[in-house]
């Protein structure tokens, strides 16, 4: 599954600031442990703040945090606050009208795919991911290394 660079960084984003989500931080914490281009972190910090997954506190010392409990946001949410869709009625093969013309030799195999891919990304919460996930990233020429104790 590919998803677009603006989800990855989202999900990457939401992630690491889920390992301590009573924590406020600043775009420069964030930035010096992911590495994400910094324009592209500023606006992506603002969209996610604009849908509701962060809240965003103003000032010298402001920056920001996860807005709910990690039990409550999927990654589905944080998948649709960057307005990707993985799961759409594409054909397996490209075509346009395999859906509702002719069905493909795929058709049924990749709905399947879809729908298991759909209840993967409703039903995982933050906190599972950090239950399960990574404890600390590491960054190194822009590529996150994570490290497992």
């Amino acid at each position: 599954m590919n998803f677009s660079k603006t989800t990855e960084y989202a999900l990457r984003i939401m992630s690491f600031m889920a390992m301590d989500e009573k924590k406020l931080y600043s775009a420069n914490d964030i930035y010096e442990n992911l590495k994400i281009p910094f324009r592209y972190l500023r606006k992506l910090l603002t969209t996610l703040s604009k849908s509701g997954l962060l809240i965003s506190v103003q000032g010298k010392n402001g920056g920001y945090r996860i807005s709910n409990k990690l039990s409550e946001i999927s990654l589905f949410d944080i998948v649709h606050a960057t307005g990707d869709n993985p799961i759409n009625n594409e054909c397996f093969f490209g075509f346009y009208d395999c859906a509702f013309v002719k069905k493909c030799a795929m058709h049924d195999k990749w709905a399947a795919v879809r729908e298991n891919i759909d209840q993967v990304l409703t039903t995982t919460t933050l906190a599972e991911v950090k239950e399960t996930g990574p404890q600390s990233f590491f960054s190194n020429n822009n590529s996150v290394f994570i490290k497992n104790d």
